[in-house]
């Protein structure tokens, strides 16, 4: 059941089905904040997706930079090896090398986490668009079922007046 406004002594509650043209006038004024603030979740959500998709990116471009390094590195130090160097420098290329190696591995665990927070956030964006999408639906039955209540009462008030004007 549901309310009808706008009747002499304040409101009366009707079962849904009985309300009339004005009862699914408020059903449907009353449901548009709520779909107003599912869109507006969706729209955050979609924001955040948006987000995280760049950290991704960022942080894997990131990863692909000090893969490069490394590599560039590598080759110096295999051409180094080559010409022949000191056992204190090849301590330190391999001292580098590590370091290097190292922050891949870290850099690594950065990516997989943001890709982990990407794929949580598209999923919640997903649930956010679901809900946006059913919550629209269901006021356009009530768009509907309104115009259908407006359509009938026009026809009943045009046939009214055809009778009236009949019958003089």
């Amino acid at each position: 059941t549901f309310c009808r406004l706008g009747v002499p002594g304040g409101q009366r509650c009707v079962p849904d089905g009985q309300a009339g043209r004005h009862g699914m006038i408020v059903r449907t004024s009353r449901f548009k904040p709520v779909k107003r603030v599912a869109e507006s979740r969706e729209q955050k959500a979609a924001q955040a997706l948006g987000s995280s998709q760049r950290q991704a990116r960022d942080q894997e471009a990131r990863l692909e930079e000090l893969k490069s390094y490394h590599k560039e590195y590598l080759d110096r130090f295999q051409e180094a090896a080559r010409a022949g160097i000191t056992a204190a420098q090849l301590q330190e290329y391999r001292a580098f090398l590590h370091k290097l190696e190292l922050a891949i591995g870290e850099q690594k665990k950065i990516v997989q986490a943001s890709l982990q927070t990407c794929s949580n956030d598209k999923a919640f964006w997903q649930e956010k668009r679901q809900r946006n999408q059913a919550l629209g639906k269901v006021l356009e039955k009530f768009r509907s079922a309104e115009r259908k209540v407006s359509e009938s009462r026009e026809q009943k008030e045009t046939d009214e007046r055809n009778q009236r004007g009949g019958s003089s």
